[in-house]
């Protein structure tokens, strides 16, 4: 049933009428959708036939442009192209974000379609859809966007199962190379305490190489300084190094540190000692985790986009 656009998509002022696929009738300006679209500016361009074609539609005496957007998705990309008093349209999640890139790069409206892309990671949608989000990015070849879903999917334990309208198979081989690299990366920062020696204060330094009643544990990955690592703190990383195995990230080395505080808590030395250098540690370790991923390509391939 044909039906009107609510405003401002009704103003008896607009020169032009897209219809939806849906047959609502958008009135609009033709200078506001010719300035956000280099096709509509062309369309308008044209020369106009003096006599009006009798299979030309015509609606309120202004001709129609029949477009294959729904009126929901005409409705949120008109809106981007119309001044910010008419209010920009809430983006709900990933699924709305999809179409309306779609409909603007259809469109040519490269103004649009980068506001757009911007909201793709925001935290609101990225905390909900981050697999959804990733396979945008891919399709699209957003290289940024894709390296930041890529790196929020590391945080989720498990590898992302299917799913036919958000991920294509191609997209999960991608996340599941980048998932191993990244481990590997990261895992790597336990078998050599090389970037630990390198940041390290003086102080970790002098508490490091201190003597206490802790068991030390003969372990050559945590050799540092010429001074094994204490059992309780040799603990806390292999604990560590599993998690990151999983879910290979930052927040992944502040797990167990208040289990190794409580184990600390048994030698009078370390019960004292522990907590600030502990806490200084675990900042640095997260550091170079965050850098170790950084160093992982999570380029877009030839073979992404439609």
């Amino acid at each position: 049933m044909r039906r009107d656009a609510p405003a401002p998509f009704n103003s008896n002022k607009a020169d032009i009428i897209l219809r939806s696929s849906d047959d609502v009738y958008f009135q609009v300006y033709s200078c506001l959708l010719g300035f956000a679209s280099p096709f509509f500016d062309s369309m308008f361009d044209l020369p106009q036939p003096q006599a009006r074609n009798v299979h030309e539609e015509m609606h309120y005496g202004l001709p129609v442009i029949p477009v294959t957007e729904s009126s929901r998705v005409l409705n949120m990309l008109l809106r981007f192209c119309y001044p910010p008093t008419v209010g920009d349209p809430h983006l709900k999640n990933a699924g709305d974000i999809e179409v309306v890139l779609e409909a603007a790069i259809k469109y040519g409206m490269e103004e649009v379609e980068e506001r757009v892309r911007r909201t793709l990671v925001e935290s609101s949608i990225l905390e909900k859809e981050p697999l959804h989000v990733y396979g945008i990015a891919h399709r699209f070849r957003y290289a940024e966007e894709t390296r930041v879903a890529a790196t929020w999917l590391l945080r989720r334990p498990s590898p992302p199962t299917i799913s036919a309208t958000h991920a294509r198979q191609s997209d999960l081989r991608h996340l599941a190379t980048y998932r191993t690299k990244c481990a590997h990366a990261v895992l790597a920062l336990g078998n050599n305490l090389a970037w630990l020696q390198q940041r390290a204060s003086y102080g970790f330094f002098k508490w490091w190489t201190n003597c206490c009643m802790c068991t030390q544990r003969a372990d050559t990955r945590f050799l540092m300084h010429g001074t094994y690592a204490r059992e309780w703190w040799a603990e806390y990383m292999e604990e560590t190094l599993a998690v990151l195995q999983e879910t290979p990230c930052a927040a992944a080395v502040h797990q167990n540190v208040q289990k190794a505080l409580e184990r600390a808590g048994g030698c009078a030395f370390c019960r004292r000692k522990s907590q600030p250098y502990m806490s200084d540690f675990v900042e640095r370790f997260a550091e170079a985790v965050n850098e170790a991923v950084a160093g992982v390509s999570a380029s877009v391939s030839a073979t992404a986009g439609f």
